[in-house]
């Protein structure tokens, strides 16, 4: 099965502040596991975490997309 590894800088997605901790738990929780997309594509995430800068809290993840 070969692998291709996402953007080295991971992907990026705004999330609101009420909801930061939460995402931040949920991606602790999948982390090193294998999800099933829509697509029927699955993929392994990596690593995920909430960063606040300047008032703004965004989602920062690496996945592998196993094909």
């Amino acid at each position: 099965m070969a692998s291709v590894l996402a953007s080295a800088w991971g992907v990026k997605e705004e999330v609101e502040a009420e909801n930061s901790e939460e995402v931040r738990k949920t991606f602790k929780e999948i982390e090193g596991k294998n999800i099933n997309l829509d697509t029927g594509e699955e993929v392994e995430i990596l690593k995920g975490d909430v960063r606040e800068r300047k008032g703004k809290h965004t989602l920062i993840f690496r996945y592998k997309l196993n094909i």
